[in-house]
């Protein structure tokens, strides 16, 4: 249960950050953009080694990076949770 939470997290998040890149704000703001990038790669890399709390942690990490820019931008709710 827990690889599967992991990999569903990693998996919206990913189709996050698409929808940051489509609004053209990782280009606004890309220190915030390439932290949650690497954030995502890290998580992708725990899921690798089956450390899912780990992978779970840092998807939420990018996830919270990447709503942040969407509060910024007034744009929260154009997106789903």
């Amino acid at each position: 249960m827990q690889k599967e939470r992991a990999e569903k997290s990693l998996q919206k998040l990913e189709s996050r950050l698409k929808d940051i890149s489509s609004l053209g704000l990782d280009s606004r703001y890309p220190e915030v953009f390439e932290l949650a990038s690497q954030y995502a790669q890290d998580s992708l890399h725990y899921l690798g080694k089956g450390d899912y709390f780990s992978s779970f942690g840092c998807s939420d990490y990018s996830y919270g990076l990447l709503d942040a820019l969407l509060i910024i931008e007034n744009k929260k709710g154009d997106f789903p949770e």
